[in-house]
Protein backbone atom coordinates (compact mmCIF):
# COMPACT_ATOMS: atom_id res chain seq x y z
CA UNK A 1 0.00 0.00 0.00
CA UNK A 2 2.74 2.41 0.73
CA UNK A 3 4.72 2.04 -2.32
CA UNK A 4 1.34 2.76 -4.34
CA UNK A 5 0.91 5.80 -2.37
CA UNK A 6 4.77 6.51 -3.65
CA UNK A 7 3.88 5.92 -6.94
CA UNK A 8 0.96 7.83 -6.78
CA UNK A 9 2.35 11.20 -5.00
CA UNK A 10 5.49 10.70 -8.01
CA UNK A 11 2.39 10.62 -10.81
CA UNK A 12 1.11 13.78 -9.56
CA UNK A 13 4.49 15.55 -9.16
CA UNK A 14 5.85 14.77 -12.72
CA UNK A 15 2.55 15.96 -13.63
CA UNK A 16 2.45 19.12 -12.21
CA UNK A 17 5.96 19.55 -13.77
CA UNK A 18 4.72 18.87 -17.24
CA UNK A 19 2.22 21.41 -16.75
CA UNK A 20 4.10 24.00 -15.45
CA UNK A 21 7.10 24.01 -18.56
CA UNK A 22 7.90 26.68 -20.38
CA UNK A 23 6.04 27.20 -23.51
CA UNK A 24 5.48 29.31 -26.68
CA UNK A 25 2.53 28.77 -28.81
CA UNK A 26 1.42 30.36 -32.12
CA UNK A 27 -0.70 30.65 -34.74
CA UNK A 28 -0.44 32.67 -37.88
CA UNK A 29 -2.78 33.13 -40.29
CA UNK A 30 -1.91 33.86 -44.13
CA UNK A 31 -4.11 36.51 -46.16
CA UNK A 32 -5.14 33.60 -48.49
CA UNK A 33 -6.70 31.88 -44.51
CA UNK A 34 -3.90 29.25 -44.38
CA UNK A 35 -3.71 28.61 -40.56
CA UNK A 36 -0.22 27.36 -39.22
CA UNK A 37 -0.17 26.29 -35.51
CA UNK A 38 3.54 25.63 -33.56
CA UNK A 39 4.29 24.88 -30.13
CA UNK A 40 7.81 25.72 -28.35
CA UNK A 41 8.72 23.51 -25.29
CA UNK A 42 11.86 25.67 -23.85
CA UNK A 43 14.38 24.31 -20.98
CA UNK A 44 16.41 26.28 -18.77
CA UNK A 45 19.16 25.36 -21.23
CA UNK A 46 17.45 26.81 -24.42
CA UNK A 47 19.95 28.71 -26.74
CA UNK A 48 17.90 29.30 -29.95
CA UNK A 49 15.22 27.24 -32.21
CA UNK A 50 14.60 27.71 -36.37
CA UNK A 51 11.29 26.28 -37.42
CA UNK A 52 12.00 26.81 -40.69
CA UNK A 53 8.42 26.76 -42.94
CA UNK A 54 6.12 25.42 -40.29
CA UNK A 55 4.44 22.23 -41.64
CA UNK A 56 0.70 23.63 -42.66
CA UNK A 57 -1.97 23.00 -45.17
CA UNK A 58 -0.36 24.01 -48.45
CA UNK A 59 2.55 20.94 -48.66
CA UNK A 60 5.70 21.81 -49.79
CA UNK A 61 6.53 21.70 -53.52
CA UNK A 62 8.76 20.00 -55.73
CA UNK A 63 11.38 22.14 -57.68
CA UNK A 64 13.98 21.08 -60.43
CA UNK A 65 17.38 21.47 -60.39
CA UNK A 66 20.45 20.59 -62.44
CA UNK A 67 24.48 20.06 -61.64
CA UNK A 68 26.84 20.01 -64.24
CA UNK A 69 29.60 17.86 -62.61
CA UNK A 70 27.87 14.82 -62.62
CA UNK A 71 29.66 11.63 -63.78
CA UNK A 72 27.72 11.41 -66.90
CA UNK A 73 27.93 15.91 -67.14
CA UNK A 74 24.41 16.74 -66.69
CA UNK A 75 22.26 15.49 -64.09
CA UNK A 76 18.97 17.31 -63.69
CA UNK A 77 17.51 16.68 -60.01
CA UNK A 78 14.68 17.36 -58.06
CA UNK A 79 14.33 19.27 -54.58
CA UNK A 80 11.50 20.04 -52.39
CA UNK A 81 11.25 23.02 -50.34
CA UNK A 82 8.65 24.67 -48.28
CA UNK A 83 7.01 27.86 -48.14
CA UNK A 84 4.99 30.09 -45.63
CA UNK A 85 5.73 31.01 -42.12
CA UNK A 86 8.09 29.99 -39.85
CA UNK A 87 9.85 31.63 -36.82
CA UNK A 88 13.39 32.11 -35.03
CA UNK A 89 13.52 31.45 -31.26
CA UNK A 90 16.88 32.67 -29.70
CA UNK A 91 17.62 33.48 -25.84
CA UNK A 92 19.16 37.07 -25.25
CA UNK A 93 20.02 37.52 -21.74
CA UNK A 94 16.73 37.19 -19.32
CA UNK A 95 14.46 37.59 -22.49
CA UNK A 96 13.97 36.08 -25.81
CA UNK A 97 13.56 37.20 -28.95
CA UNK A 98 10.86 36.17 -31.24
CA UNK A 99 11.15 36.88 -34.81
CA UNK A 100 8.74 35.68 -37.54
CA UNK A 101 9.78 35.02 -40.81
CA UNK A 102 8.44 33.93 -44.57
CA UNK A 103 9.96 31.32 -46.55
CA UNK A 104 9.64 32.07 -50.21
CA UNK A 105 11.28 29.97 -53.24
CA UNK A 106 12.74 31.31 -56.09
CA UNK A 107 12.32 28.97 -58.88
CA UNK A 108 14.56 28.17 -61.39
CA UNK A 109 12.43 25.55 -63.29
CA UNK A 110 11.66 27.96 -66.33
CA UNK A 111 15.57 27.60 -66.84
CA UNK A 112 16.17 24.54 -66.67
CA UNK A 113 13.74 23.28 -68.91
CA UNK A 114 15.40 26.08 -71.62
CA UNK A 115 18.99 24.29 -71.02
CA UNK A 116 19.88 22.24 -74.28
CA UNK A 117 23.43 22.47 -74.95
CA UNK A 118 25.24 24.80 -72.16
CA UNK A 119 25.19 23.53 -68.72
CA UNK A 120 24.94 26.10 -65.88
CA UNK A 121 24.76 24.23 -61.86
CA UNK A 122 21.20 25.73 -61.15
CA UNK A 123 19.04 25.16 -58.30
CA UNK A 124 16.04 26.63 -56.43
CA UNK A 125 17.09 28.66 -53.52
CA UNK A 126 14.85 29.43 -50.41
CA UNK A 127 14.55 32.76 -49.41
CA UNK A 128 13.72 33.91 -46.04
CA UNK A 129 12.51 37.53 -45.03
CA UNK A 130 12.49 38.64 -41.84
CA UNK A 131 8.72 40.11 -41.22
CA UNK A 132 8.43 40.96 -37.56
CA UNK A 133 10.58 41.07 -33.97
CA UNK A 134 9.13 40.56 -30.59
CA UNK A 135 10.81 40.35 -27.19
CA UNK A 136 9.65 38.22 -24.73
CA UNK A 137 10.70 38.48 -20.87
CA UNK A 138 11.53 35.01 -19.53
CA UNK A 139 9.25 34.13 -16.64
CA UNK A 140 6.61 36.97 -17.07
CA UNK A 141 3.36 35.63 -19.18
CA UNK A 142 2.82 37.63 -22.50
CA UNK A 143 -0.34 37.29 -24.84
CA UNK A 144 -0.40 39.07 -27.99
CA UNK A 145 -2.49 39.17 -31.21
CA UNK A 146 -0.89 41.83 -34.64
CA UNK A 147 -1.68 42.18 -37.96
CA UNK A 148 1.96 42.20 -39.82
CA UNK A 149 2.73 44.23 -42.98
CA UNK A 150 2.24 41.23 -45.10
CA UNK A 151 -1.18 40.34 -44.15
CA UNK A 152 -0.21 37.81 -41.80
CA UNK A 153 -2.08 37.78 -38.18
CA UNK A 154 -0.69 36.69 -35.70
CA UNK A 155 -1.09 35.39 -32.31
CA UNK A 156 0.89 34.01 -29.71
CA UNK A 157 1.04 32.95 -25.61
CA UNK A 158 4.14 31.93 -24.05
CA UNK A 159 4.05 31.10 -20.30
CA UNK A 160 6.65 30.53 -18.14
Amino acid sequence: MNNRLSLYALSICLSTAAQGKETLELEIVTPSGHSYQAQQELGGDFESYDSGAIAGEVPPREYQAIRCDGPWGAMKYRLILASGPGYQLRSRGDGLVLQIVEHSVISEDKTIAAMSVHCIDTQPRQVVKSLHEIELERGRVATQKLQLANGYRLEYRYTP
